[in-house]
């Protein structure tokens, strides 16, 4: 699995994707939290290599594995090889007049493309589909 940091408030999390199954959870972790069902727009993921990767023709976006946040010291400097990949509520990334859309931001492998790449296509995460 792949390392990726995120910063949230004052406090910094490391989230490490599983590659593998769902069925291997068998209970809460014992620091931190998992997360399922977020989305990935704008990029694919390679779950063996854990890394970004171009999305198949029409796809809009791709499910993510299971995420498991947990707390961890702040990095100083994002890495060579990682795209700080913003992290949104929903699709319109603008928000609302009430609410912000934008969460975090989380450091993912770019995989065999750079960073600017996946900026200049858009990639981000989404908690949501609905508008």
């Amino acid at each position: 699995s792949s390392g990726i940091y995120a910063e949230y408030g004052k406090q910094w999390y490391q989230r490490r994707v599983r590659g593998t199954s769902d069925v291997n959870i068998t209970g809460q972790p014992k620091d931190g939290v998992y997360i399922k069902g977020m989305f990935l727009e704008g990029a694919g993921w390679d779950k063996k290599n854990c890394c970004l990767v171009e999305a198949n023709a029409m796809q809009l976006v791709c499910e993510m594995p299971t995420i498991h946040f947990k707390p961890a010291e702040m990095k100083k400097k994002t890495g060579r090889g990682v795209y700080s990949c913003p992290c949104y509520y929903y699709p319109n990334r603008a928000g609302t007049a009430d609410r912000a859309s934008y969460v975090v931001s989380v450091d993912v492998k770019c995989g065999s493309s750079t960073a600017d790449h996946w900026i200049k296509r858009g990639t981000a995460l989404l908690l949501s589909l609905d508008s």
